[in-house]
């Protein structure tokens, strides 16, 4: 019994974090879009650029699906503009982050 309970649970975390992550992205690309870089410059900065890229280049088709990211919509949403802007407020390394978003986005 506790165990059809703990994968409940487990079930109900994961969906939890799937909405969490599709809801940072979206607000990281509001703040891209409305021009307000400060906050986001600000969480950027707070990340190891090294441990960054560790986790972009962990995402795939798979991984994406599995973590329930839309990949339609953000392709809607995001342009060149967006990307550039993101690369300069990444900094070192953002030539090699954003060559890795670019390539998701275009294969999916």
């Amino acid at each position: 019994m506790s165990n059809g309970l703990n994968k409940k649970l487990a079930d109900i975390l994961g969906k939890m974090d799937d909405k969490v992550l599709q809801a940072k992205l979206n607000a990281a690309l509001d703040m891209l879009k409305k021009g307000k870089t400060e906050d986001l410059a600000k969480k950027i900065k707070k990340i190891d650029k090294n441990e960054l890229i560790e986790k972009v280049n962990e995402f795939d088709q798979s991984k994406l699906k599995e973590l329930n990211i839309n990949i339609e919509e953000i392709k809607s949403k995001v342009t060149d503009e967006d990307l550039q802007k993101l690369k300069e407020l990444v900094g070192e390394h953002g030539d090699e982050i954003i060559k890795k978003l670019k390539t998701l986005l275009n294969n999916i």
